[in-house]
């Protein structure tokens, strides 16, 4: 719980459930520069849905946090956003807190992703989640940006 505007905010993390898939889209196509639809969204899903959760505040979707096995002993972070009206509220730390859980339970011994070069509070964000950049990626992003590939042991 988190208070707010002398509210108390209450937040809940979920597996996804299919019927927000609309929601998620659209904070996913809000929130990063990439562009997604809804059949790569439930690819992401399938391929894994126990690593595909989501931040609930009622029925409100807050965030969304979607992984993939990536290798036998490494899970991947694929997507990860929160809703800009509910930031810094914690939501985020709590997918990705969970996440992890998740993976551990799984066996997993890492955990990897792919964040732009220039997105600063996101590399702060994972950094403060014990991710280190291990590589640059030139041109990974459809605008020919450049990613930096971030690396965590559990």
């Amino acid at each position: 719980m988190v208070v707010r505007n002398n509210e108390e905010f209450q937040q809940s993390i979920h597996h996804f459930i299919p019927d927000y898939i609309a929601e998620v889209t659209d904070l996913a196509n809000r929130s990063m520069t990439e562009s997604y639809d809804h059949k790569v969204i439930m690819d992401a899903y399938r391929n894994w849905p126990e690593g595909f959760l989501m931040g609930l505040h009622g029925r409100t979707l807050t965030g969304f946090i979607a992984g993939s096995k990536f290798m036998r002993t490494e899970a991947r972070i694929l997507l990860l956003a929160v809703d800009e009206k509910y930031r810094r509220l914690g939501i985020g730390s709590a997918l990705i807190s969970r996440f992890m859980e998740i993976c551990r339970q799984n066996g997993f011994m890492s955990i990897r992703l792919e964040v732009r070069t220039d997105n600063t509070a996101a590399i702060s964000f994972y950094r403060n989640h014990g991710f280190s950049i291990t590589a640059t990626m030139p041109y990974y992003y459809s605008d020919l940006s450049d990613a930096f590939q971030m690396w965590r042991l559990l």
